[in-house]
């Protein structure tokens, strides 16, 4: 009897930690669950402070935006810039353009009557290029050029039945010179020539290229680098003659524009004028 109260009292003690274990687990669930639900809670709420924090900041970019707008009434206020009166240095560069006019005039006088008409023409051209405005100017280079072309008369004669022959003038580069030329000559060969017609290869003894078989033409030959031998200019057109402004400084030749072993013969009359020197 008494060992069947002690089996009772084991049995129901077994169920009671039973049963105590189940309560702790639940017990244990809702807590876990309670923690989580904090920490949920906890994350949350760190999130709506982020999202405040971010607010906030783009509440000052917003500001830096107005600041950005007030940098392009900045600009603005650079276009609008008053700019300061140049009334005084007007004035100032208007005495300069007189003051080098009158200066400029008078020099051009000196060399006109020291005989020297080319730098005449040059300071009345300096005086256009600063005050094109100025009256008479410009008639007077024009007169000016028309003196030079009159003046320093030469005559020479072209052997038609020669080359190039001896220079006839010396020339300069940029100054015009006035040519008239005048006379017969019989043109005569008895050269094969083929399809191809004549050669123009060699400047010194075929014809020129481009120019009229026959007619009168000319070539300015430079001053010889030291120690080289001259290279003479491209030939052009004289044929009854006209102005002539070089390309270079150097020694005028003439002849006809003729193939090499032509057998022509006679004279031509040649008359230059303006900036041309004896040879």
């Amino acid at each position: 009897m008494k060992n069947m109260k002690t089996l009772m009292c084991g049995c129901v003690l077994l169920v009671a930690a039973l049963c105590l274990g189940e309560v702790l687990e639940v017990l244990e669930a809702q807590t876990g669950q309670a923690s989580r639900v904090g920490r949920k809670k906890t994350t949350q709420a760190s999130k709506s402070r982020a999202k405040i924090g971010k607010s906030g900041k783009s509440g000052k970019s917003g500001k830096s935006g107005k600041s950005g707008k007030s940098g392009k009434s900045g600009k603005s206020g650079k276009s609008t810039r008053k700019t300061a009166s140049t009334k005084a240095i007007d004035v100032k560069v208007q005495r300069f353009q007189e003051s080098f006019v009158r200066e400029a005039a008078t020099l051009a006088k000196q060399y006109e009557e020291a005989g020297n008409l080319v730098k005449t023409r040059q300071m009345l051209e300096l005086i256009l290029k600063l005050s094109p405005e100025v009256k008479g100017v410009r008639a007077k280079i024009k007169q000016l050029d028309e003196e030079m072309l009159s003046a320093n008369e030469l005559e020479a004669d072209v052997d038609t039945s020669k080359g190039w022959g001896q220079p006839v003038a010396a020339v300069f580069k940029g100054q015009a010179f006035r040519i008239q030329s005048a006379g017969d000559y019989r043109f005569v060969t008895s050269l094969s020539i083929g399809p191809s017609g004549f050669s123009e290869a060699d400047t010194a003894r075929d014809m020129a290229a481009g120019i009229r078989c026959g007619a009168l033409i000319g070539v300015v030959v430079p001053a010889p680098e030291a120690g080289k031998k001259p290279k003479p200019g491209k030939p052009f057109l004289v044929g009854n003659g006209g102005t002539i402004t070089p390309r270079e400084t150097g020694l005028l030749f003439l002849k006809v524009n003729a193939p090499a072993g032509h057998k022509s013969n006679g004279r031509l009359k040649v008359r230059m004028t303006g900036n041309v020197r004896k040879p």
